[in-house]
């Protein structure tokens, strides 16, 4: 289970720069979303209803938030999935608690271990989704706001609350399946999905969802790969300037030990962010020596990222 702390307002905006890539937002990654990411996942999904007039829909609605980058946890690769449509998974499922309790998830919200919530290392953040506890056949719906579980094969992390409802709290897991439903169309849905009455959520049993094709099969590996399956790229960000002048002073020292090191500018608001960069590093050792070097002149703070990755085979 990844639980990232805030970094401080001097490293804010390097990490900022972290979302972008050619001056534009980019997908993927596990970081944080913004400020306003909590109320953009409780709101619907952007778009044209479907036929059908689903209260869900499974396209990601807005593009560009950290936590929807590839990542690496414990020496695996994580592709976060952009279209849940016809997402079908089985596996064990947990339970986690203290001392997340009153921690930020993943994408920027509290993550309450009473409220009906998910972690899942690779589905849309904000997304809700069936879960059925395939011992006894109970089941509840919950939204996913976090990354994780990253121990041994397990495919979802269950709130304290969730984890009740399904009756597996008190062994501490249990096999289950997991069936994707989407984003919430309207604040009316969103409404009674939070809800805490029983009776509320009772009556969404059996939501408006129609399966389709589907696209991530039953494997709990499901946008999970090995070393010898990707071939990744990394990049080193040394550090982040509102003023022109400090970055390219800064950028005149980096390239005294790294001549390849470059300088680029993101908007973010009303101004630019001017970012000290080494791109294109090819394994995470040859991250980790940059970040050493760095540090010998002066550059401790410097962040490493996995920009992206190939799949191999």
């Amino acid at each position: 289970m990844m639980r990232l702390a805030m970094v401080t307002a001097s490293v804010a905006l390097l990490v900022g720069c972290s979302s972008m890539q050619g001056g534009a937002p980019i997908t993927g990654r596990e970081n944080r979303g913004d400020e306003n990411a909590a109320k953009k996942m409780a709101t619907m999904a952007t778009g044209a209803q479907d036929e059908d007039d689903a209260e869900y829909s499974c396209v990601v609605p807005t593009l560009g938030e950290r936590w929807q980058r590839v990542y690496e946890i414990g020496e695996r690769f994580y592709e976060p999935i952009l279209n849940c449509t016809g997402f079908m998974q089985q596996g064990i499922g947990s339970w986690y608690g203290i001392p997340f309790h009153g921690r930020q998830t993943s994408n920027g919200e509290i993550y309450d271990m009473n409220a009906l919530s998910a972690a899942h290392k690779t589905l849309p953040l904000g997304i809700w989704i069936k879960v059925t506890n395939l011992l006894n056949g109970r089941e509840v719906i919950v939204r996913v706001n976090d990354r994780g579980p990253y121990f041994k094969d397990r495919v979802l992390d269950l709130s304290v609350a969730a984890a009740k409802e399904l009756g597996y709290y008190e062994k501490g897991t249990a096999p289950i399946s997991i069936q994707a439903l989407g984003y919430a169309r309207s604040d009316r849905l969103a409404k009674k999905l939070l809800s805490p009455d029983e009776e509320g959520r009772l009556s969404l049993q059996e939501p408006p969802f129609n399966p389709v094709e589907v696209i991530y099969g039953s494997s709990p590996k499901a946008g999970e790969y090995a070393p010898e399956q990707v071939k990744p790229e990394y990049t080193v960000q040394v550090a982040a300037f509102k003023t022109l002048e400090k970055a390219e002073a800064v950028l005149s020292t980096v390239q005294t030990r790294f001549q390849e090191a470059v300088m680029k500018a993101y908007p973010m608001g009303d101004y630019q962010v001017y970012c000290i960069r080494l791109e294109k590093l090819t394994s995470r050792q040859e991250a980790e020596n940059a970040k050493k070097s760095l540090a010998e002149i002066g550059f401790p703070k410097s962040m490493i990222m996995l920009e992206r990755f190939e799949k191999l085979g």
